[in-house]
């Protein structure tokens, strides 16, 4: 096996995380649809928040049938600020969503649900939850550890 030099290292790291950059980009613009009845968006928000520099990614996105009132939400937080998020989830602070109740077809519209594993909630952290899609503003607002947090849709 060929050994690697710190040079080496450098040049394949950069590498790797150009192409991880690169096939992200399509993925970014239009991320909000609403057709034929089917919602589906991506927000996202830096934690911790302002003033304080960010370290890591709070995304919540879903798909959600608007007629059948169900979908799915998922609420992860991923390493990385905002601008350079990876693909490493932090442990404990994943959310799988049912949702059974969708209130409004334009915006804002308000989905209800709980959460599937209720063995990752904390301390005073509800399973049910309330999530407002407010395209107008382009704010989901979602919880995170119990409370509720203005994320931005991209």
């Amino acid at each position: 096996m060929k050994q690697m030099d710190r040079k080496g290292f450098v040049k394949l790291a950069g590498a790797g995380s150009a192409a991880a950059a690169a096939a992200g980009v399509p993925f970014v613009g239009g991320l909000l649809h609403h057709e034929r009845g089917t919602l589906r968006f991506r927000a996202s928000g830096g934690l911790p928040t302002s003033p304080l520099p960010s370290y890591a990614t709070h995304v919540v996105e879903g798909t959600v049938d608007l007629e059948a009132q169900s979908g799915t939400v998922t609420s992860r937080v991923l390493a990385g600020h905002p601008g350079a998020t990876s693909g490493i989830g932090l442990p404990g602070l994943s959310r799988i969503i049912r949702v059974t109740e969708v209130k409004g077809s334009e915006s804002p519209i308000r989905l209800r649900g709980e959460i599937e594993d209720r063995s990752q909630l904390r301390r005073g952290e509800s399973p049910h939850v309330e999530i407002v899609v407010d395209r107008s503003r382009g704010v989901v607002e979602a919880p995170f550890l119990g409370r509720q947090v203005d994320l931005s849709l991209a």
